[in-house]
């Protein structure tokens, strides 16, 4: 791997993992279109970047539910509708062949963009987080169980669920993504070990700044999207979701 195949794929991964458009399913297709494919610590580090832009963009947030747990509900929630996502994961991960998944692609690019519009033209405010019921929670921790489907965000699907229970938008963002911490912590666990049980060489800059990379994306993006929800425009990102559900039907 070069180093500017590593910078594509931290900008790739920090981008697409919190953009409503599916950081699995562009890896896949960024795989299929210029045969790029990093070894599996190359694929955990990525996410550690990811990990570290959710954890210093929402550090406050972080700090109040830590210190206040009982007042604030936003870890409790997250413990909660982590449970059915965890479920679903495992059914995934050790029951459904993987080609299945990956023929699946476009199907998944598809229902990013039907939920993104509904999400919008739908939506109808009337909770904040910490009062909304928790069948918002569950049904939201489901819905990002059945984002490990390739091609369904899970940053979009888990956003536009809350917005469909009428909970306020800039709320929808942060539970979504401090919900993505368990998730990317529990997903570095398996990669890694994967890559004990068949460890690769590595070349240290290229890692490094893999890193970087994808944590300096992962931050625009976070930014992006908080951005995009204050102006109520989510449904922009399903016009550009056509491009990769047209790229992954011509490349099954």
């Amino acid at each position: 791997m070069t180093v500017l195949e590593s910078v594509f794929l931290g900008l790739l991964q920090g981008l697409t993992e919190f953009l409503p458009v599916s950081s699995s399913g562009h890896l896949i297709l960024a795989e299929r279109l210029f045969a790029i494919e990093a070894n599996l610590f190359f694929d955990i580090i990525l996410h550690f970047g990811t990990l570290l832009a959710v954890i210093v963009v929402y550090r406050q947030t972080l700090w109040q539910a830590i210190r206040h747990p009982l007042k604030d509900k936003t870890a409790l929630y997250v413990i909660i509708a982590s449970i059915p996502t965890f479920i679903i994961a495992f059914v995934v991960e050790f029951f459904i062949p993987e080609q299945l998944l990956y023929n699946l692609l476009p199907l998944g690019f598809a229902l990013t963009a039907v939920l993104l519009v509904l999400s919008d033209v739908l939506y109808r405010p009337s909770s904040t987080l910490q009062s909304t019921k928790i069948m918002s929670v569950v049904t939201t921790g489901i819905v990002q169980g059945l984002a490990v489907f390739p091609g369904l965000s899970r940053s979009g699907s888990t956003v536009s669920t809350m917005k469909l229970f009428g909970v306020k938008q800039s709320d929808c963002a942060t539970f979504s993504f401090l919900l993505s911490i368990p998730v990317i912590l529990a997903a570095c666990a398996v990669k890694t070990y994967r890559y004990v049980k068949s460890p690769s060489n590595i070349d240290v800059i290229c890692v490094l700044v893999g890193v970087v990379t994808a944590f300096l994306s992962g931050w625009v993006a976070l930014k992006t999207v908080q951005r995009v929800l204050k102006k109520g425009k989510w449904s922009m990102f399903a016009v550009y979701l056509a491009i990769p559900f047209l790229l992954s039907l011509l490349t099954m």
